[in-house]
């Protein structure tokens, strides 16, 4: 009896502590300053953060339009330093598609908090766009736990109908006066070298 508890105590720890591990992305060493990102020259950068460890065991999946860019889970950051230039939609992918459209320009970076929000089955995403400053305040003086995509275990990209769906939901709900947030949000320029 004493021997089945401490297995399921053990179990229990193991468990917890593998769950803030994103599925499909592996961790960078060290931790992250978000307000020290830069784009590669010509292109954008993304920074996606989620600064809660509440809905912690729920992964995020995000995409520019059709094509995956990373997965949030509990607390910490992905970057992406390589967008072109353009119109392009951001979809996060839980139990639902949440979306936003942000205009890329060159040389720009765009801070992106996603956070988790009450579903049916599972924890759904909503995703606001932030200043660097106020992501590096949700954040923590430590910075945060930096992942990139595990090159041997990337995750399919969306298919047509969830990206149809994801585009058709946002453009209903922007003529109903949603996604203020997206629509006026410009990015912060890089800095110069």
């Amino acid at each position: 009896m004493r021997g089945s508890i401490y297995g399921f105590l053990l179990a229990s720890v193991m468990l917890l502590s593998t769950a803030c591990s994103p599925g499909h992305m592996v961790k960078k060493d060290g931790r992250l300053d978000i307000r020290t990102v830069a784009p590669e020259p010509g292109k954008a950068a993304l920074v996606i953060a989620r600064t809660t460890s509440f809905g912690g065991a729920i992964n995020f999946f995000t995409y520019i339009d059709r094509k995956f860019i990373g997965v949030t889970r509990g607390q910490g950051c992905f970057v992406k330093k390589d967008i072109e230039p353009g119109l392009q939609y951001l979809i996060a992918r839980t139990e639902s598609l949440e979306t936003g459209k942000l205009q890329f320009e060159p040389d720009t970076i765009y801070y992106v908090q996603q956070s988790p929000r009450m579903g049916w089955w599972v924890a759904r995403v909503t995703m606001t766009p932030v200043s660097p400053d106020h992501l590096a305040e949700e954040i923590g003086e430590n910075g945060c736990e930096e992942y990139e995509i595990d090159k041997k275990d990337i995750a399919e990209d969306l298919t047509d109908h969830e990206y149809n769906e994801a585009v058709t939901d946002y453009e209903r709900e922007i003529t109903e006066g949603f996604h203020k947030e997206f629509t006026d949000y410009k990015g912060f320029k890089a800095p110069q070298k």
